[in-house]
């Protein structure tokens, strides 16, 4: 069979036409009219619309994950991640319109794509032209999470999720034995319930818009979307999971996702000859129907907090989910022509929003809830407020176009501060001698822009001009107030009508006033908590360029040509200012100075170009091809913190800290994506068409780490720590193909009916060493070094690398007391055929 999809996909490039999946809408037929006085008028009546319909056939497979019990069903693989393609009978897409509906000027639209299934879409329209508008939508998005998971769990009420008590005592009774992972990898793991964690939207909304005169009109509308499902979400219990009895435990669970949002909107709008205005209103109302999540430990069926048999911890975890919440907002919109040359745009859009969700308990764990004491308030009285207005002048003089445009954002949080003593993972102790608080997160932007078009040609222009940012941020934030100033530029060029060239650059410079190192509070050891040259990427000193161009050129009227170019780059390295003066480097010479901790340098580049050709009236050929390249680089450092405040901070002295800028390392990450299609057009005679094409997309992703002190240091208090399991690594390589084939045959039977048949093929291979070696267990998989032992397992899989896993490290201590749901979504191929009738009326 491998050979004969192969044979289709050679005859299909050799035999083409008709686009595929490029659907055009239909064309609207013009009114008769007469050409000259005498000559009579087609009295052929417009087209009304059309319907697509068919039957398909969907058949492939599910690979890359030979280790599971199970085949992943393909309907729920990827290849639906956002949409619902299955076999049998299918609606694509329809259309009808009709004129003079219940008398003169009345109009009637009814539309609809993919219908019956779980991504259709409907749309309804009846209105009067120039009067009135009534329009009624209805849309279906689904979203697949993952087709390989597994879990312990039972909901068995909303929020609300449980394992069989006998099940509990088990795993309680061996979370201290050294055979605990072997028993669930073997035991456990293979009556774990299959589940497909997977949501579905659905919206419906309103439209009414009447016309009361040629300069008034008024309008409103209201949307309900619902979503429903479930999908991935991480817990945790007491501490990091660990082989240790006084380490924490936790689980993977599928979040219930319930949510109905309500948004509301009405408007009027006016306008004069020389002026016109906007006032409208806009409501936004979120409830979530599972309001929190209750789990139980799969650990531990009693609270305990000390003296325990096994690990400490309390026998249910619990935390709130997003809370209810509404928001409103007005707007105020005008535009005024001051004179035929100058006109003034302004809007002011102000918000409130409101969060009033009731709080839960401190801690479902009972030992600590009674060591709390009660809430300072029922829930947070979530009270922001923000404000955006725009203000843009435009003047013409002549060739000349001026613009000055201000905006302003403010995000005001006057939420009370509660004093809070809150039980850290439902075990830590409260201390309510020093109860916590919540913080308030705001700020203000401004932005000025002024920008000069100079059209010096019926075709070219040339654009320079400034762009300024200004940020004030509150006291939670590492820079309260920073200054961007950008210069911009653009050429377009149009020598003859039949080519066109822009390019277009942009220089900005971010300054911060202060870097304020208000987290730098010390911690047993005398080491602060953070790194005081640490800059973040959204608030440091950055230098960014910018760059774009693009050619189009119709070299005759059979072959056109154009490219893209393109670049963006972030400079975070400079030294001065809110940044270290000096490098940063321990050894002189050993690596690129640096001058930060964080991300050094963001940039990325790519470029395009794509050609159709036509051979002839009865064929073209078309083809693209796109790059991108993607690199980051960060530096960081490795702290140990230890032993007591006095004592140096001396690395070769055991259980003292150790700060060493000998122990900085670099991690840089890179990613490039290609992108290549071809395809052909043909027709045969006036009523035979074919269409094929075939693409691939194909990506790559690395992340390299190094160390960049000296490894020849062994001793003193600047000694090499970056070593075994402390030493700076390579990530295993991500890789990304997808294969894309199309061969569509079309055949023109009369003028409203047309069959075709279309074939489609998709390869998706994924390797991801972050999901790709997902298990609901992984205590034991695949250890590294190759045959190394992992206590307590005895797996097939121990003691041999593993071939699914030649990436990954398992055998994961860490892993020993937490269930995951094991979610993937591996490679798939995919063929689909269609029969499918089109019919026009």
């Amino acid at each position: 069979m491998r050979h004969l999809y192969r044979t289709l996909a050679v005859l299909g490039l050799l035999v083409p036409l008709t686009l595929w999946s490029q659907d055009k809408p239909p064309e609207t037929a013009a009114a008769p009219t007469a050409k000259a006085e005498n000559q009579p008028v087609d009295t052929e009546e417009p087209e009304k619309g059309f319907v697509e319909f068919g039957v398909r056939h969907i058949w492939g497979d599910v690979y890359g994950r030979p280790d599971l019990p199970f085949s992943p069903d393909l309907r729920t693989s990827k290849f639906n991640e956002y949409r619902d393609v299955r076999s049998g009978f299918f609606v694509r897409r329809a259309r009808l319109h009709l004129d003079d509906v219940f008398g003169a000027n009345n109009y009637l639209s009814l539309q609809s794509e993919k219908a019956i299934y779980k991504d259709q879409s409907y749309l309804v329209t009846l209105g009067q032209y120039g009067k009135f508008k009534v329009q009624m939508r209805y849309d279906e998005i689904p979203h697949v999470y993952s087709n390989t998971a597994r879990t312990l769990y039972v909901q068995t009420a909303p929020g609300v999720f449980t394992i069989p008590l006998a099940l509990r005592n088990t795993l309680q009774g061996i979370s201290t034995s050294n055979t605990m992972p072997n028993i669930i990898q073997t035991q456990i793991v293979p009556g774990m319930n299959f589940i497909t964690p997977q949501i579905l939207r659905r919206a419906g909304s309103g439209l009414v818009s009447v016309n009361l005169t040629p300069g008034w009109n008024l309008n409103g509308s209201y949307l309900r979307e619902h979503q429903s499902g479930t999908r991935p979400i991480g817990t945790i219990i007491n501490s990091s999971p660990s082989t240790a009895l006084t380490g924490g435990f936790g689980a993977e669970l599928p979040e219930p996702i319930d949510y109905m949002t309500d948004r509301v909107t009405a408007g009027t709008e006016f306008h004069r000859d020389r002026w016109g205005m906007q006032v409208g209103y806009l409501g936004s109302f979120f409830q979530n129907n599972a309001g929190t999540l209750t789990y139980d430990n799969p650990w531990r069926t009693t609270d305990c907090i000390s003296a325990c048999t096994g690990s400490a911890g309390p026998a249910q975890g619990r935390f709130d989910l997003y809370p209810n919440n509404h928001a409103h907002y007005l707007n105020l919109a005008t535009i005024v022509e001051l004179s035929p040359r100058l006109h003034l745009l302004a809007n002011i859009n102000p918000g409130w929003l409101r969060q009033t969700d009731p709080f839960i308990p401190y801690s479902i764990n009972s030992l600590r809830q009674a060591q709390t004491g009660p809430l300072p308030a029922t829930n947070l009285g979530g009270d922001k407020q923000t404000l955006s207005m725009n203000f843009t002048l435009v003047a013409r003089v002549k060739d000349v176009q001026l613009k000055g445009t201000y905006r302003h954002y403010d995000y005001n949080n006057n939420t009370p501060i509660i004093e809070l003593t809150p039980v850290i993972a439902d075990i830590a102790a409260p201390n309510v001698a020093a109860p916590d608080h919540n913080t308030h997160f705001a700020y203000n932007r401004k932005n000025l822009d002024f920008i000069g078009n100079w059209y010096f040609a019926k075709r070219s222009s040339f654009k320079a001009g400034y762009e300024g940012e200004w940020m004030d941020r509150n006291e939670h934030r590492d820079v309260r107030k920073s200054l961007e100033n950008a210069f911009v530029t653009a050429l377009d060029l149009s020598p003859t009508k039949d080519m066109t060239f822009r390019v277009a650059y942009r220089y900005a410079v971010r300054n911060p006033e202060e870097y304020e190192d208000e987290f730098f509070t010390e911690i047993s050891g005398g080491i602060p908590e953070g790194q005081p040259d640490s800059r973040r990427f959204d608030e440091g000193h950055r230098v960014r360029n910018k760059l774009e161009s693009q050619f189009t050129w119709n070299v005759t009227d059979r072959f056109s040509f154009s490219a893209i170019a393109a670049t963006l780059q972030d400079d975070f390295n400079l030294p001065g200012g809110v940044n270290r003066s000096t490098p940063l480097n321990f050894i002189s010479g050993t690596t690129s100075p640096y001058y930060i901790y964080g991300l050094l340098k963001d940039i990325n580049f790519n470029y395009g170009i794509d050609a159709d050709f036509m051979v002839n009236s009865a064929a073209t050929l078309f083809a693209e091809y796109s790059h991108e390249r993607y690199h980051k680089r960060m530096t960081s450092r490795y702290r140990a913190p230890g032993g007591a405040a006095p004592l140096p901070m001396d690395c070769s002295v055991s259980g003292r800290a150790c700060d060493s800028p000998n122990n900085d390392w670099e991690s840089a990450a890179r990613e490039k994506v290609d992108i290549f299609s071809l395809g052909t057009d043909l027709t045969f005679g006036k009523r035979t068409y074919v269409t094929t094409f075939y693409s691939l997309s194909a990506s790559t992703g690395n992340v390299n780490s190094r160390p960049l002190g000296d490894p020849t240091l062994l001793t003193g208090p600047n000694k090499f720590v970056l070593v075994t399991t402390n030493a700076a690594v390579d990530y295993p390589q991500t890789t990304h193909r997808l294969h894309d084939l199309g061969v569509v045959f079309k055949y023109k039977v009369t003028k409203n009916i047309s069959p075709r048949v279309e074939y489609r093929y998709q390869q998706n291979d994924i390797k991801d060493y972050q999901t790709s070696a997902m298990t609901p267990y992984m205590g034991c998989v695949s250890p590294v070094p190759p045959g190394a032992a992992v206590p307590g397992c005895t797996s097939p899989l121990i003691g041999t690398p593993s071939s699914n896993y030649p990436y990954f490290v398992v055998g994961d201590t860490g892993a020993v007391r937490y269930l995951f749901l094991g979610a993937d979504q591996p490679s798939y191929r995919v063929h689909n055929i269609s029969f499918v009738l089109e019919y026009r009326f």
